[in-house]
């Protein structure tokens, strides 16, 4: 597995850090043998980490911390 820092305009990465500019965006590819890559994307602040599969859901993943933890966004 690797860390994949934000990448280039119009990505998914790109659009996360443009969207939450005071987390930290990086995606992770775990490679299998025998199946397809898959990607987990990433976000962190101040020690808090969330991952999940897609955009939408690590957008939702990051509005729902901000709010318990009574982050601006």
């Amino acid at each position: 597995m690797s860390d994949v820092p934000t990448s280039e305009p119009g990505s998914d990465i790109a659009r996360l850090a443009a969207a939450h500019p005071a987390w930290t965006i990086t995606a992770v590819w775990a490679s299998a043998g025998t199946g397809p890559d898959a990607r987990r994307l990433l976000a962190e602040r101040e020690g808090v980490r969330v991952a999940a599969w897609s955009e939408a859901e690590l957008s939702a993943l990051i509005a729902a911390e901000e709010a318990a933890r009574g982050w601006p966004g």
